[in-house]
């Protein structure tokens, strides 16, 4: 199957990386990709976040048509990060890196064309009884250039026999009733510590 890139050549093309590095991690999670989703693996650290200290790597899964105003599943997506740190990060510490993600991602890829207002990025996470919950204030950079507003939700996982902690993120503009967030809550209960066997 063919690999399409998301947000890897928006980024080169932003001067976002210096350099593209093998994404080598050992054991495999096995996290399916449904038919009209796109995928993409940045290993950590993320050149466009370096000051998030994580080892291991972020695998994203965009909703089609992602970057389309108009588009049910415009700015839709789930990613995970996969680490080989000893703690599982807090919802304090979520909302900092995420605030910290978001405002790199943004200047990155749209800094040079858009205007933005470094007080506007703001990420909050709070946990909740099935994992965490969250908003993201933030700017389109890829599109429009305009604000734009996040719901987040997530759950952190263990995955002992990899040695590895999972923090799975599901984000939209997208009401709580949007038919994308099923389809989101989907691609959260078909991520698997392990490959299928």
């Amino acid at each position: 199957m063919k690999r399409t890139s998301i947000l890897i050549p928006l980024l080169l093309s932003a001067g976002a990386f210096a350099d593209i590095r093998p994404v080598t991690m050992g054991p495999a999670f096995d996290w399916p990709v449904p038919a009209g989703w796109k995928k993409e693996t940045i290993p950590f650290p993320l050149d466009f976040a370096p000051d998030l200290k994580h080892d291991g790597l972020e695998e994203l899964r965009f909703a089609p048509d992602f970057f389309k105003p108009e588009a049910p599943g415009y700015w839709s997506y789930a990613f995970v990060w996969w680490l080989k740190d000893k703690k599982m990060p807090s919802a304090e510490a979520l909302s900092d890196e995420l605030t910290q993600y978001f405002k790199g991602l943004s200047m990155a890829v749209g800094g040079k064309k858009y205007q933005f207002d470094p007080a506007r990025f703001r990420a909050e996470i709070r946990d909740s009884k099935k994992g965490y919950r969250g908003t993201a204030d933030l700017y389109d950079a890829f599109t429009t250039g305009k604000p734009l507003s996040l719901s987040i939700e997530g759950r952190r996982v263990v995955c002992a026999a990899q040695d590895r902690r999972a923090v799975l993120f599901l984000l939209s503009p997208k009401p709580a009733g949007d038919p994308i967030w099923k389809e989101l809550r989907e691609r959260s209960q078909s991520f698997r510590c392990s490959p299928k066997g």
